[in-house]
Protein backbone atom coordinates (compact mmCIF):
# COMPACT_ATOMS: atom_id res chain seq x y z
CA UNK A 1 0.00 0.00 0.00
CA UNK A 2 1.45 3.81 -0.53
CA UNK A 3 2.15 5.58 2.28
CA UNK A 4 3.12 9.10 1.84
CA UNK A 5 6.66 10.25 2.54
CA UNK A 6 5.65 12.39 5.32
CA UNK A 7 3.68 9.86 7.41
CA UNK A 8 6.17 7.13 6.74
CA UNK A 9 8.44 9.30 8.59
CA UNK A 10 6.45 9.95 11.24
CA UNK A 11 5.91 6.68 11.60
CA UNK A 12 9.40 5.36 12.08
CA UNK A 13 9.98 8.16 14.11
CA UNK A 14 7.36 7.10 16.48
CA UNK A 15 8.56 3.35 15.79
CA UNK A 16 12.06 4.28 17.26
CA UNK A 17 10.90 3.90 20.63
CA UNK A 18 13.10 1.12 22.47
CA UNK A 19 10.42 1.36 25.71
CA UNK A 20 13.54 2.00 28.01
CA UNK A 21 11.34 4.61 30.32
CA UNK A 22 13.50 6.89 30.73
CA UNK A 23 10.47 9.63 29.65
CA UNK A 24 8.63 7.92 32.31
CA UNK A 25 11.51 7.87 35.14
CA UNK A 26 12.12 11.62 34.13
CA UNK A 27 8.16 13.17 34.49
CA UNK A 28 7.00 14.43 37.70
CA UNK A 29 3.86 12.18 37.12
CA UNK A 30 5.27 9.37 36.10
CA UNK A 31 3.57 9.76 32.83
CA UNK A 32 4.03 7.28 30.38
CA UNK A 33 2.03 8.88 28.07
CA UNK A 34 5.56 9.80 25.43
CA UNK A 35 5.75 5.88 25.34
CA UNK A 36 2.28 5.16 24.72
CA UNK A 37 1.85 8.22 22.24
CA UNK A 38 4.68 6.71 20.63
CA UNK A 39 3.07 3.00 19.91
CA UNK A 40 0.10 4.45 19.50
CA UNK A 41 0.94 7.04 16.72
CA UNK A 42 3.45 4.20 15.02
CA UNK A 43 0.53 2.42 13.44
CA UNK A 44 -1.99 4.75 13.49
CA UNK A 45 -0.15 6.44 10.75
CA UNK A 46 0.11 3.31 8.30
CA UNK A 47 -2.65 1.90 6.77
CA UNK A 48 -1.65 -1.62 8.04
CA UNK A 49 -2.93 -0.23 11.56
CA UNK A 50 -5.91 1.21 10.62
CA UNK A 51 -8.22 -1.90 11.14
CA UNK A 52 -7.55 -1.80 15.30
CA UNK A 53 -7.12 2.47 15.63
CA UNK A 54 -9.73 2.91 17.60
CA UNK A 55 -9.57 -0.10 19.78
CA UNK A 56 -5.58 0.18 20.28
CA UNK A 57 -6.05 3.79 21.65
CA UNK A 58 -8.46 3.32 23.76
CA UNK A 59 -7.34 0.06 25.32
CA UNK A 60 -3.41 1.56 25.63
CA UNK A 61 -4.75 4.45 27.49
CA UNK A 62 -7.14 2.69 29.85
CA UNK A 63 -4.41 0.02 30.42
CA UNK A 64 -2.04 3.15 31.38
CA UNK A 65 -4.83 4.62 33.38
CA UNK A 66 -4.87 1.13 35.39
CA UNK A 67 -1.36 1.11 36.59
CA UNK A 68 -1.67 4.58 37.63
CA UNK A 69 0.44 6.58 35.42
CA UNK A 70 -0.40 9.99 35.34
CA UNK A 71 -0.90 12.50 32.60
CA UNK A 72 1.30 14.62 30.58
CA UNK A 73 2.20 18.02 32.49
CA UNK A 74 4.02 19.64 29.37
CA UNK A 75 7.43 20.39 30.55
CA UNK A 76 8.41 18.03 27.93
CA UNK A 77 11.72 16.43 30.55
CA UNK A 78 10.66 13.13 28.50
CA UNK A 79 11.17 14.68 25.19
CA UNK A 80 14.62 16.05 26.79
CA UNK A 81 15.85 12.04 28.00
CA UNK A 82 14.50 9.99 25.30
CA UNK A 83 17.60 8.47 24.08
CA UNK A 84 15.30 8.23 20.23
CA UNK A 85 14.51 11.90 20.27
CA UNK A 86 11.06 11.03 19.99
CA UNK A 87 8.99 13.86 20.55
CA UNK A 88 6.33 15.25 22.74
CA UNK A 89 4.10 15.91 19.32
CA UNK A 90 3.29 12.08 19.25
CA UNK A 91 1.42 12.79 22.70
CA UNK A 92 -1.21 15.43 21.39
CA UNK A 93 -1.59 12.91 18.25
CA UNK A 94 -2.36 10.44 20.79
CA UNK A 95 -4.64 12.76 22.45
CA UNK A 96 -6.61 13.05 19.21
CA UNK A 97 -6.67 10.08 18.34
CA UNK A 98 -7.99 9.11 21.88
CA UNK A 99 -10.74 11.62 21.88
CA UNK A 100 -11.59 10.64 18.22
CA UNK A 101 -12.04 6.84 19.53
CA UNK A 102 -14.06 8.11 22.46
CA UNK A 103 -16.64 9.72 19.97
CA UNK A 104 -17.11 7.27 17.54
CA UNK A 105 -17.40 4.62 19.93
CA UNK A 106 -20.66 7.08 21.48
CA UNK A 107 -21.72 7.53 18.05
CA UNK A 108 -21.55 11.36 18.28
Amino acid sequence: MPVSKDNAEKAMDAAACISCGACVASCKNASAMLFVAAKVSHLALLPQGQPEREWRVRSMVTQMDKEGFGNCTNQYECEAVCPKEIKVAFIAKMNREYSGALLKNRGV
